[in-house]
């Protein structure tokens, strides 16, 4: 499952979804602890992807841990956007339930906490790059893993609780610190993949990578081993952090050029900035419900 810190419902594909074919599937019928509600609920996700279905209650375990009567989605139809990543069976969503569509009223983080099966309402979330243990993760629920990051966590303080939301002041790169008047806020998103910024804000980072470019087709695109060294860093509250532009770059965008690959930053005008996988793939991310509040520090494998 996906864990995503960019929505708050947990869904899983279900019979007798026909969409859903190539991934597993749940079986009702094959749990003593499910219990139907049959609440019809559909969900649109920022890259147009969707799913929809009808809710029930049952058991979730997660490693050593258990939640009863929780709310799930079971899809039973799903866009192609999702049927696509043969990795993916459903998301379990660890944002604020105010995002809920399923009719969550309480986080499975919060509830498994006041359960007294996790320590502390927070969880830790490593991903991993490729470089690094050939790109595995790790989440911790209940606390986090010193062993995968680097020094001290620096923590912000969430500005809305409904995503990770926290204010945005600006990046820095090139010399030059730029901001977005109409993009004063971030969340914190592990569901999403690129790093998407207002236009002006994208346009300057890749105007800092010699032989960047842009097309309708691919979008941005930036030399796989850029010419820089430099480094691009995010104002997030009252906290900065810095990332190498190397870092920021995806894979091979086409075999007709293996010089050039996908740049990690994408653009649009939205009133959100998204800080997603290619941000926080350089620094382990802890997500504390009861302090409302992010912690970052740098990863290490």
């Amino acid at each position: 499952m996906n864990l995503d810190t960019g929505s708050a419902d947990i869904w899983i594909p279900s019979k007798p979804c026909q969409s859903c074919k190539g991934h597993n599937i749940f079986s009702p019928n094959e749990s003593s602890t499910f219990e139907a509600i049959n609440k019809s609920w559909s969900l649109r996700y920022g890259d147009g992807s969707g799913v929809m279905g009808v809710t029930a209650k049952d058991t979730i375990h997660i490693g050593g841990s258990s939640q009863p009567d929780q709310i799930i989605g079971l899809a039973n139809s799903e866009s192609t956007g999702l049927t696509s990543d043969r990795l993916m069976d459903g998301i379990l969503g660890l944002s604020f339930p105010s995002l809920s569509y399923t009719g969550e009223t309480k986080s499975i983080i919060q509830s498994m906490y006041d359960a007294g099966e996790i320590d502390e309402p927070v969880v830790g979330i490593y991903l991993g790059r490729i470089r690094d243990a050939g790109g595995k993760g790790e989440a911790v629920f209940g606390g986090v893993n010193p062993d995968h990051f680097a020094g001290d966590l620096k923590y912000i303080k969430v500005s809305r609780q409904n995503y990770w939301q926290v204010d945005f002041l600006g990046m820095e790169v090139g010399g030059h610190t730029i901001s977005s008047p109409r993009s004063s806020q971030a969340i914190i998103d592990t569901g999403t993949t690129l790093t998407v910024l207002p236009s002006a804000l994208s346009q300057a980072f890749h105007a800092a990578i010699p032989g960047a470019k842009y097309s309708n087709t691919y979008g941005w695109r930036v030399p796989c081993h850029p010419a820089t060294n430099s480094s691009v860093t995010f104002m997030l509250g009252d906290e900065s952090f810095p990332v190498p532009i190397a870092d920021m770059i995806r894979e091979r965008s086409s075999s007709d050029d293996p010089s050039m690959c996908f740049s990690g930053v994408a653009e649009a005008n939205s009133p959100l900035v998204i800080m997603g996988d290619t941000f926080l793939r350089n620094y382990y991310s802890v997500y504390d419900f009861k302090m409302s509040r992010i912690g970052l520090a740098p990863s290490k494998a």
